[in-house]
């Protein structure tokens, strides 16, 4: 049964604890119908055990208000900063750099508060929920929080599943960037673009009805401040916040992120986790493994997840430098989109 929008996080305890788990959007995707899988979901299992040996895991689940203001200080911190670095150094050559080193800072940290958003763990209120990606997506130029908060659970649902999980590349997508350097990297440099055609070509489920409104809402809202920025304070501004979305989810150590998290290459993982020092301005989005295990838990307990569970993850390959990463990924051959693709396929 499909839980209706605002018991989200609600659901009353006679309903099988997985259930709750596997996708904090319920009023979304409903587990039943969503998934097709022939075989156990690649952490369904992981997080069954786990539970059955640390019951007290369960007391992490819930939300953290704390994120929204996170979240609105951020808007307005990225903002300003535009507007000051803009007009204080006019130059491209200073704003432009400025903009890659410190901007992609705050538009990835708010990347992970939609993240967190989208999974319903900051109110438990939905629409609330849906009111903050849109706000924290402000600043990010390109309107796509709540196509992201759409898409991201299904990639929690069927993830790593080829033409099902919207985070695995297309098989033309694959095959035309390789282990080329010079495409790899171009193909980073362009991630944010290569996630939008992706979608264009995504058919298993598509968003309908008020989601469609909810992203017109997204769009109408995003585009207003973009002029609005333009307008009152001048196109360098535009380019400032312009360069920082793009470095945040591209071609930058912060954009080794989207490698980490799926691509196999070590002892054969469906999820990695990184627990480098960027888990301290980007709210532990590292923690990955434990965030699949567990969806329901606040990026602010992904650590005390860890603590009282470590047999489960200390045990698994993890990563410590996104730099070293970024690095691996451009100039090492046995980088390839292809490999993600193949060994989803093998295990299928």
């Amino acid at each position: 049964r499909m839980a209706p929008r605002d018991e989200v996080h609600m659901m009353p305890s006679s309903l099988p604890m997985t259930s709750k788990l596997v996708s904090t959007e319920s009023e979304e995707v409903d587990w039943d119908t969503a998934n097709t899988r022939t075989k156990k979901h690649p952490h369904a299992e992981r997080r069954t055990e786990i539970l059955k040996t640390h019951p007290e895991i369960a007391q992490l689940f819930g939300n953290n208000l704390r994120s929204a203001w996170y979240a609105v200080a951020l808007v307005i911190a990225q903002i300003v900063s535009a507007c000051f670095f803009s007009v204080t150094f006019p130059r491209l050559y200073v704003i432009i750099p400025l903009a890659y080193l410190l901007g992609s800072l705050v538009a990835h940290a708010l990347w992970v508060l939609i993240h967190d958003a989208g999974h319903n763990l900051v109110f438990k209120s939905v629409w609330k929920n849906r009111v903050l990606l849109v706000i924290a997506n402000l600043p990010h130029v390109f309107p796509s929080a709540m196509m992201f908060r759409y898409y991201h659970i299904i990639h929690h649902i069927e993830l790593n599943r080829v033409n099902r999980d919207p985070d695995v590349p297309l098989f033309w997508e694959a095959k035309v960037v390789g282990n080329s350097s010079i495409m790899k990297a171009l193909w980073l440099a362009c991630f944010a673009l290569v996630q939008a055609l992706r979608m264009m070509f995504y058919s298993h489920r598509i968003p309908q009805g008020r989601e469609v409104v909810w992203i017109a809402f997204n769009w109408v809202a995003v585009l207003t401040v973009n002029v609005a920025v333009t307008y009152w304070v001048g196109w360098r501004a535009f380019v400032y916040l312009t360069v920082a979305s793009l470095s945040a989810l591209g071609l930058h150590p912060l954009g080794a992120r989207w490698i980490q998290e799926h691509y196999p290459t070590h002892p054969f993982q469906a999820t990695y986790s990184y627990y480098g020092p960027i888990n301290r301005v980007a709210f532990n989005i590292g923690f990955h493994n434990e965030h699949h295990d567990f969806p329901s838990i606040p990026w602010s307990k992904l650590p005390s997840l860890r603590k009282i569970a470590p047999e489960y993850y200390t045990t698994l390959f993890a990563y410590q430098s996104y730099t070293e990463l970024l690095r691996d990924f451009i100039f090492e051959e046995r980088w390839s989109l292809m490999v993600r693709w193949e060994a989803e396929m093998k295990n299928e």
